[in-house]
């Protein structure tokens, strides 16, 4: 027998600083009578929630709707459906609706001061840069996004919970943590309260070996690291209460007074996540087969589940934590720093809403009937088309012997068989090949469930990639109308939500995200502004550009791009020349009137980054400087001439002077005057240049400008 190990020969663990101060643990004892009743209250809250009318019954409902999801027949969980068109019109569906990752667009609100567009124009392109990275990449969109879609289709409705992750001790309860340095301290610390446990009755030897697989672990990391970042939860549609009466239908949900939050924890989960250990009358659960959770307990413990609720109360903006069957609180209640101007993290998805139901209709529920009557078809068929095959008789005591028939029916192919009987009696008279009845398609056509669901969901034969039946072009093309306008009304409501999530996040990300970690994921040229969140999101407006989440059509595109592409070339041709000519307004109303083409085409192309940029306050326009430019030269060009021409006229009359004075009676006396008249036109230039010339700046050593003196002729 090993000798003893005390739980404090175990090397300590390491520590880490968390970022944010730990909430101390919340030990059960010293919680006040005023905090067990309060807690005592919201569970009861709970429970009143769970009887509500409706809900009971939407809650059996959902687990029916995902059994017909799976092709299995409530029931008779043994049986599969023979055809499970519920599960093709969600493969049909989800693609239609979002299939790929939206593109957010943070634009200027409409009250943004003209003299800081440009700053907050640095912003936007920052906001949407974080948040293609921190939603859109690191938060896994795409996959919790079809994961809510598959709810909504199943149960009427899908769950999101969009929240920040920093320190265990500290954040809300959060399903799909990203793993990090504090969950192994949270790990070891557990490990190491159970080995100091002297009532916890469990094999030391094994809990002693498990703890220094941690340690190892934990020191193997090069360097501690912790996680902060936004974390994007799906919640199943029965793990959301609204405990408000008031609310009477589920779209409400924003205003409820408070909503509660439930995670499934095992017993090891819970002293990890709270730094406790669960009350002896926690109420315990087991995972039923179906899905579903049944109350009672087995002989062991740590398969036990605990039903934790986190309870977000609006009106006190508080967030408390209570477990079915606990007394007291989880934890401390606290208020979260990283709220954004909504208080709930939750975002529901739903569609096919009902006058005067909490919860809307399902797509599920709303063609089960069809989908029933398309398997029963289905089975008639096949069971009548087995039952219509002929057979054949033999006649007893006839001719043929025991041995002929055995070697008739063992034949193959194209055996040749000897029989005995009587010779010249044909066969026909002893063995007959019977059909007792034939099969009408007709009798088991599907064509009308098909076209109710169809008419019912909006799906076609477009949708499937196939074809069911021929159709005209024009029929087709109807038929691709009617789908692209039911598929449209989901998308645009999938990018509602999605509008609204990007908005969330990005309060968020204002609240808790440094400058530095802004550089690190848009670079040098971030612009994160130093104001509040609050004023800085009224500058900004955050939405999913129309139809960037749905199922691509590129022949559509591409003969719509075909379309446009002369209108935007014309359009920048005239707008360069309006600009270039000084008409501005021209140019503008120009631009105006292709924005709105653009519009009515329903394109999201920004005219924009297609057109020369426009001159800025106090700098010159290219355009009008290039045209002056012209000028100028054009100008310089008709100088040139004018001095070449004088120039020439000036040596004619030098020729012509001279020749006077060689022809003159008396040539000295003509050239001393012409050299008098040149000297006098000198002088006159001279005054002329000294009257308009600079003063000379004493500060240079540059000479002072005189003009050339003429040489009088000798």
């Amino acid at each position: 027998m090993p000798a003893p190990v005390e739980p404090s020969a175990i090397i300590a663990p390491p520590q880490a600083q968390a970022p944010t101060q730990a909430l101390p643990a919340w030990d059960y004892a010293k919680q006040s009578d005023q905090d067990k009743s309060l807690a005592a209250d919201w569970l009861k809250r709970i429970e009143d929630a769970k009887d509500r009318p409706g809900v009971k019954e939407a809650v059996a409902k959902f687990e029916r709707n995902r059994k017909l999801l799976r092709g299995l027949i409530p029931g008779d969980e043994s049986k599969r459906m023979r055809s499970n068109l519920y599960f093709a019109e969600l493969a049909r569906m989800r693609p239609q609706v979002y299939a790929k990752d939206p593109e957010f667009a943070v634009e200027l609100s409409a009250g943004v001061p003209v003299d800081r567009k440009e700053a907050v124009q640095a912003f936007a392109k920052t906001a949407e840069t974080v948040l293609q990275e921190m939603l859109v990449r690191q938060a896994k969109l795409k996959k919790r996004a079809k994961r809510l879609l598959t709810s909504c289709y199943t149960t009427s409705v899908g769950w999101w919970k969009l929240q920040w992750q920093e320190t265990p001790r500290v954040d809300t309860l959060i399903q799909g943590r990203i793993k990090d340095t504090q969950d192994n301290l949270a790990a070891i610390e557990a490990q190491r309260a159970k080995l100091e446990d002297p009532s916890a009755g469990q094999d030391m030897d094994a809990e002693i070996a498990r703890m220094r697989e941690m340690l190892a672990g934990y020191e193997s990391q090069a360097e501690v690291s912790i996680v902060r970042g936004l974390v994007l939860d799906f919640v199943l549609s029965e793990d959301i209460l609204i405990l408000d009466e008031s609310i009477r239908e589920l779209g409400d949900y924003e205003r409820s007074g408070a909503l509660a939050h439930r995670v499934w924890m095992t017993r090891k989960m819970y002293e990890r996540t709270f730094g406790a250990q669960a009350g002896e009358k926690v109420k315990s659960y087991r995972e039923h087969s179906s899905g579903s959770h049944q109350v009672g307990a087995g002989g062991n413990k740590e398969q036990d589940l605990l039903a934790v609720w986190e309870v977000w109360d609006q009106d006190s903006n508080r967030v408390f934590h209570v477990v079915e069957g606990g007394e007291g609180f989880c934890r401390k209640p606290f208020t979260p720093d990283w709220t954004g101007e909504r208080w709930y993290p939750f975002f529901a998805l739903y569609w096919n809403e009902a006058d005067g139901c909490f919860y809307p209709l399902s797509d599920i529920e709303l063609i089960e009937p069809l989908v029933q009557e398309y398997n029963d078809s289905r089975d008639d068929f096949v069971k009548d088309r087995r039952d219509a095959r002929p057979f054949t008789v033999v006649r007893k005591g006839g001719a043929l012997t025991p041995d002929d028939v055995q070697n008739i029916r063992n034949r193959n192919g194209n055996d040749v068989i000897v029989v005995e009987g009587v010779g010249n009696t044909p066969l026909s008279n002893d063995i007959q090949s019977v059909t007792l009845g034939s099969i009408n398609p007709i009798t088991y056509d599907t064509a009308p469930a098909r076209a109710d669901i169809e008419q019912i969901l909006g799906g076609g034969d477009a949708s499937r990639g196939s074809v069911l039946k021929a159709k005209t072009a024009t029929e087709a093309e109807i038929l691709s109308q009617g789908l692209r306008s039911r598929s449209a009304e989901r998308t645009d409501i999938m990018e509602d939500l999605l509008s609204e999530a990007g908005t969330y996040a990005l309060q968020i990300c204002l609240r808790k995200m440094t400058p530095q970690e802004v550089m690190g994921i848009a670079g040098q040229d971030a612009s994160w502004p130093s104001l509040s969140w609050e004023q800085a999101l009224q500058q900004v407006v955050i939405q999913v550009r129309g139809g960037s989440t749905g199922k691509p059509d590129r022949l559509q595109e591409q003969d719509r791009w075909t379309n446009l592409v002369p209108v935007i070339e014309k359009t920048v041709a005239q707008v360069s020349e309006l600009r270039a000519k000084g008409q501005h307004d021209m140019a503008n109303a120009l631009i105006s009137l292709t924005r709105e083409t653009l519009r009515r085409f329903d394109e999201r192309i920004q005219l924009d980054q297609f057109l020369p940029p426009e001159a800025q306050d106090g700098q010159p326009d290219p355009a009008t400087l290039m045209s002056e430019n012209q000028a100028l030269k054009a100008k310089g060009q008709e100088i040139l001439q004018e001095l070449d021409k004088l120039q020439d006229s000036q040596e004619k009359g030098y020729i012509q002077a001279a020749a006077q004075i060689a022809t003159a009676d008396d040539p000295l006396a003509a050239a001393s005057a012409f050299a008098q008249a040149l000297q006098a036109l000198d002088a006159l230039e001279n005054s002329d240049k000294s009257e308009g010339q600079q003063p000379e700046d004493p500060n240079t050593d540059a000479p002072a400008m005189t003009g050339a003196q003429p040489m009088p002729i000798q």
